[in-house]
């Protein structure tokens, strides 16, 4: 008997250690979206006449050496440098998981050259629409130019507070299509995934 156990018990272990950890694996969601702003509304390609979105606060511009222009299409003198911070905009987000789809409030910082290149971080909120849960985190990446417009690959990772999303996580690349050299009108896709840690 004493046999029987000292063989059995190694195989055990081994077992447990193969199965173990796939019992304690997070669940994952892949999660794809889009966000859009146009609260003015311009008139752009994709977008309804309807505004979307709002500025809930404009940036605070520094143009390093130059002082701002007040044009939000030239905010600093041609040729110079731009810094804005503090922005704060309501954007609408769409997603195919329910739990991503809302309205998100986002605060904007940013360096730019003088092409409007660089980058570019800050926080994000999301009130999800049929639910009481919240999105809160952080955002960072690099704009640059492409074909006429500015192009944005953003790193987002979130963390979820209260209703179906409280206790997940939330990483993934938000690819911005910027129309403007403030971001005075975008539109996104998404592209991440929802994780349950428990």
């Amino acid at each position: 008997m004493r046999k029987k156990l000292m063989f059995c018990l190694p195989v055990l272990m081994f077992a447990g250690a193969l199965i173990g950890p796939a019992s304690f694996a997070a669940d994952k969601s892949e999660v794809t979206g889009a966000e859009l702003f146009n609260p003015l509304p311009l008139l752009l390609p994709g977008f309804p006449p309807e505004p979307i979105g709002r500025f809930l606060a404009m940036p605070t511009i520094m143009c390093p050496g130059h002082t701002p222009t007040s044009d939000p299409m030239q905010p600093c003198p041609e040729g110079s440098r731009t810094h804005f911070r503090d922005g704060l905009v309501l954007a609408q987000i769409i997603a195919d998981d329910p739990r991503m789809t809302g309205w998100m409030t986002v605060e904007l910082n940013a360096n730019f050259d003088a092409g409007f290149e660089g980058p570019c971080w800050g926080t994000f909120s999301i009130d999800i629409d049929d639910d009481e849960g919240t999105w809160e985190g952080t955002w960072q990446g690099l704009r640059v130019a492409e074909d006429g417009y500015w192009v944005a690959t953003l790193n987002v990772q979130g963390r979820g507070f209260g209703g179906a999303v409280d206790g997940l996580k939330l990483m993934g690349e938000d690819r911005l299509l910027l129309f403007t050299p403030m971001p005075l009108a975008y539109t996104s896709v998404f592209q991440g995934r929802i994780i349950d840690p428990n």
